[in-house]
This record gives C-alpha cells, sequence and structure tokens, in this order.
C-alpha cells in the first residue's frame, strides 16, 4: 500500500506478484465483458453492481490477478481516503490523480461512500470527471443497485459515463468451489471439510436468506463450522452445520436435520391432524407442494399457488400459518397482507414501493422487501376480492413468471414462495351445494357454480394462474366435536407445568357443541366457549 496526498492505494499487480490476491470462481462472462469494457476508447468506465455480500470486491480483485500483463496499471483505492472530502480539499485530490500513470483506477464500496449524501456526490462527480476527460485514467466503481439507482436520480450526467456490470447469483458448485479455497484462509490447523459439508453450508444459507447474501453468508458460517469443530478437536462434520444455522435461525437442529423427502411424506397427514374436515383440499395443497419441491412443477413460478374459497372459521388461515410452519421450518415465514386496506389504486404503490424520487421510496415495498429478506415465505391475501383491480395485475405476474420489479428496480423471486388467497365469494353457493349432498370440490361444481360468480369479480386469466381453487366445506357437528376437543388438548399442553388436565362428558360437550353450530361462523363460536370455559375453570382452580 502505498500514500499519495493522504490518498491510500493498492497497486493490485504488485498484490499479485506478493500473492495476496486469489483468482475468481466461476464469473466468466462478467469478467470478459469487464475486460472488454476496459479496454475500449470510449465509454471505458465501469459500475460494478450487486447485493452486499455478492462479491463484487474478491470478483475485481480476482479480475486484477488475471490481467497483470495489461499495459495499463491497476490501482485500488480505499474508500476511507475520500472521507470528509471537502471544497478545499479538492484541489489536492486532483493533483494526486494527476501524478498516477495510465490505470484502471478503482474505488471499491464507492455506493456506500455517497449515498444519501448529496454533497459528497457533488465533490466525487467533481473530482472524478475531471479524472474521466483525461484518456489515460479509466474508472471502476462499485455500488448496491439501490444506490446506483439513487446516483443515477442524483446525477445523471455523472452516472451516464458508467457501463454496468450486474452480478448474477451463482451455482451451487462455484459457491461450493469459493468455500473450498476459503478453508485455506480460515483454518489454521489444515482442518478439512467434506463436499457434502459444503454443499450442505450453501443449500442452508440459500434457504434461510436471512442469513445474508452468498456467498459471504456461507464463508460465514463456513469460518464458525470449523471454530465449532476446532473447539471439540476434530473434523467438521455435518451436524456441526445444522448445530451453527440452528443457533443463528433459532430453529431446533432435530427439525434442520429431518430428511425433506420425509418432511413432504408427513405433510397431509401433519395438516390434517390439525386442520379438522378439510380433507379434499387439503390433499390438493399437499399434492402441489410435493411436486414442486420435487422438481416436476414449472420452476418459474412459486411453490403453489391457491384461491381458497369457504365461510368464515373453517380453517382457511390456520392452513396458512400452518403451512408456512411445516414446508418452510418456522411460523414466522408468513406474510399476511390484508386485501381490504388496498381497495384504492394507488395503494399497489404499496407493495412495490415507490419509485426513485418518490414519497416513501426508503420506506421499500411492503410485499417485495420482506420476500427479499426472506424468499421461503408463505404469502396470504385475505379476502382478495376487497383490492383493487390494479393489485391483481401485480399478482397476476408474481403467479405467472415468479417475479416482481420493485420500487428500486430490484429483481424479487418470488419462486420459493406459496401464495394462498381467500375469498368469500361464492360462500352462498357453497352452502346451497354442501347441504344438497354435492361434492363442492369436484371439479363440476366448481366450474358450474363457482366460476360464474368469480368471473363477476375476477378476470378469467387472473383465476387460471391459481394451481388450484379450492373450497374449505361447511363444518358439520362431528368436525365441530373434533376441533373442540383438539381445542381442550391445546389448553392442557398450555398448562401442563400445573398438572391440569380435562374430564369431558362427551354427551354435554356434545349437546353445546351443536348448539353453537352455524355455517356462516365456521368453528369460531366453538373455540370462543372452549377457550372462556376451560381458562375460566384453570383460573379458579388456580387461585384456590
Amino acid at each position: 500500500m502505498s500514500t499519495q496526498n493522504k490518498i491510500s492505494y493498492y497497486d493490485l499487480k504488485l498484490e499479485t506478484l506478493k500473492l495476496r490476491l486469489f483468482p475468481i470462481v466461476g464469473r466468466v462472462e462478467e469478467s470478459q465483458r469487464l475486460s472488454r469494457i476496459v479496454n475500449r476508447n470510449l465509454q471505458n468506465n465501469i459500475i460494478v453492481t450487486g447485493p452486499r455480500g455478492i462479491g463484487k470486491t474478491a470478483f475485481i480483485r480476482g479480475w486484477a490477478m488475471q490481467n497483470t500483463n495489461s499495459n495499463f496499471g491497476i490501482v485500488e483505492i480505499d474508500s476511507e481516503s475520500f472521507y470528509g472530502l471537502q471544497t478545499t480539499t479538492l484541489p489536492r485530490f486532483q493533483e494526486a490523480f494527476e501524478r498516477l500513470p495510465e490505470c484502471l483506477l478503482i474505488i471499491d464500496d464507492f455506493g456506500a461512500l455517497v449515498y444519501n449524501k448529496p454533497v459528497v456526490l457533488q465533490h466525487m462527480s467533481s473530482l472524478l470527471k475531471a479524472v474521466l476527460s483525461q484518456n489515460k485514467i479509466r474508472v471502476l466503481i462499485t455500488a448496491t443497485l439501490q444506490e446506483q439507482t439513487w446516483m443515477i436520480e442524483q446525477d445523471p450526467g455523472f452516472a451516464n459515463n458508467f457501463e454496468t456490470i450486474a452480478l448474477k447469483k451463482q451455482t451451487i458448485t462455484e459457491y461450493v468451489n469459493i468455500l473450498s479455497a476459503k478453508i485455506r484462509q480460515l483454518s489454521s490447523s489444515k482442518q478439512s471439510v467434506s463436499k457434502k459439508s459444503l454443499e450442505l453450508i450453501v443449500t442452508l444459507c440459500e434457504k434461510f436468506s436471512n442469513l445474508g447474501q452468498l456467498p459471504h453468508s456461507a464463508i460465514t458460517i463456513l469460518d464458525e463450522v470449523l471454530a465449532l469443530a476446532a473447539v471439540h478437536k476434530r473434523e467438521v462434520t455435518e451436524h456441526d452445520v445444522y448445530q451453527v444455522i440452528a443457533d443463528k435461525t433459532g430453529i431446533p437442529v432435530s427439525q434442520l436435520e429431518a430428511n425433506e423427502i420425509e418432511l413432504l411424506k408427513k405433510l397431509e397427514p401433519e395438516l390434517n391432524a390439525r386442520i379438522i374436515g378439510q380433507d379434499s383440499a387439503l390433499k390438493t395443497i399437499t399434492t402441489t407442494i410435493q411436486r414442486a419441491k420435487l422438481g416436476l412443477k414449472n420452476p418459474n413460478r412459486p411453490l403453489g399457488s391457491f384461491l381458497v374459497l369457504g365461510p368464515s372459521g373453517v380453517g382457511k388461515t390456520e392452513t396458512a400459518k400452518l403451512l408456512a410452519e411445516k414446508v418452510f421450518g418456522k411460523k414466522e415465514n408468513f406474510l399476511r397482507f390484508d386485501m381490504s386496506e388496498f381497495g384504492q389504486e394507488h395503494s399497489a404503490q404499496r407493495l412495490i414501493g415507490a419509485p426513485p424520487g418518490y414519497v416513501g421510496y426508503d420506506a421499500g415495498g411492503g410485499l417485495t422487501d420482506p420476500v427479499i429478506q426472506e424468499p421461503y415465505s408463505l404469502i396470504l391475501l385475505d379476502e382478495i376480492e376487497k383490492a383493487h383491480p390494479k393489485i391483481f395485475d401485480i399478482f397476476l405476474q408474481v403467479l405467472d413468471d415468479g417475479r416482481l420489479t420493485s420500487g428500486k428496480s430490484e429483481t424479487v423471486d418470488f419462486t420459493q414462495t406459496i401464495v394462498m388467497a381467500t375469498s368469500n365469494i361464492g360462500v352462498p353457493e357453497i352452502i346451497t351445494g354442501f347441504n344438497s349432498g354435492h361434492d363442492i370440490n369436484s371439479p363440476e361444481f366448481i366450474e358450474q357454480q363457482v366460476i360464474p360468480v368469480l368471473s363477476k369479480h375476477f378476470r378469467i386469466e387472473f383465476l387460471n394462474r391459481f394451481d388450484a381453487i379450492l373450497i374449505f366445506k361447511p363444518l358439520t357437528t362431528t368436525n365441530l366435536l373434533d376441533i373442540a376437543r383438539l381445542e381442550i388438548s391445546k389448553i392442557e399442553e398450555r398448562v401442563k407445568k400445573h398438572h391440569i388436565s380435562f374430564n369431558l362428558d362427551s354427551t354435554i360437550l356434545s349437546r353445546k357443541v351443536a348448539e353453537l353450530s352455524d355455517p356462516r361462523f365456521g368453528a369460531r363460536p366453538v373455540k370462543r366457549f372452549v377457550e372462556t370455559t376451560c381458562e375460566t375453570l384453570i383460573t379458579k382452580a388456580l387461585l384456590q
């Protein structure tokens, strides 16, 4: 590292000779394009974009290592050199740049340096425009997409000087190769890690995106896994990987280690054990999810998308919550939207976020931002018929393409989500058909009795994008009795530490459930009765 007029910079060719740089893993296309742009005579400045942790710094330095024979220098400036930059200090920086030989001038993390700091961007723009006017110096900067979008909005003239190279997501094999190379840097005791364990790290980091952006998240996990194994003075095991992931996500190790095939096999019986009386609808849901998880469905659409109809209180929302927990491992992987709050045309912007320059831009999208943070989520659109038709256009794209562009111009991936929309449309027809003994989940009933009612509120092309239109049927007295017993067992589980249990008189319970049976309200009156009665009895017992 050298210092010139308080500018700290690295000669990356010299760093290569000192064996301080590491080769690029993959990224052949991006590397070739960078070489082409740098060797052009016109418009030969570059901005490398991508999320934090995707490997922008590693890419640039790896490219420098490959190009030590170039006929120009490759110089990287420490962005901290520019902190405190003022109008009065600009001449000294300009003078320092003029002394540089013909080179590619790299300012890593440029976006973070200037983002939301218009004055700093103005100073850097003034400084670099002077540099760009000299044909001997090319400039390469890095930024996230959000930072780049902000720069374009603030100073389009400056931003237009740069060609964009956007780093894409890499393959699992490439991520594993990155981790293999990192082991030598992270382990002082020359520990070995099997390829299977490295693949497991990558797979789990991809699944639990709240761990961070690959490959940085995987490198961080690898570092901690190596430390855990070193404490016990043994080689790394897959259990070590699960243990570290469990500590970071809060998901029990036993659940993480469970085989996904076994989880898929158990999905339908586990749903049926908690959701009473909806066997037909649950079978369709589980079959759809199983096909998707086994790679048999279109990979460019959500794992499953369902329009769920039926009276209130029959288990629609409960199914969504339970499905999120069973498929994604955590009940928190659940996004619920009350679509009655999106009845105005302008409310569509709340889902994807305001574009640059508009109020609310920094707040992001209520739908897109959570999915970026946690792509493995169940999205529940409650009472979707109450939303404005423009909202349907947004979800038409989600259901059809499995992606959506946010207000920040980010492409948001929905292919690992499950989308469930509920609606009370057609409830009278459903109750009438059920009471008449029809199979209300049969294709014939849905086509003849339900679709005509739905088509008055939704376009047919929107309805056709769902994997299935499901009907949660009204609950019978027998169903309600089973639900009452299930709710009582839940309460017993909650007060287990007090050694409390209930001695049920089935005749009395059956009579009370029958009195509360009403197809308009489903199980809610029964649940309220059980909670009120049991909790009152428990309170009296504990006070005594």
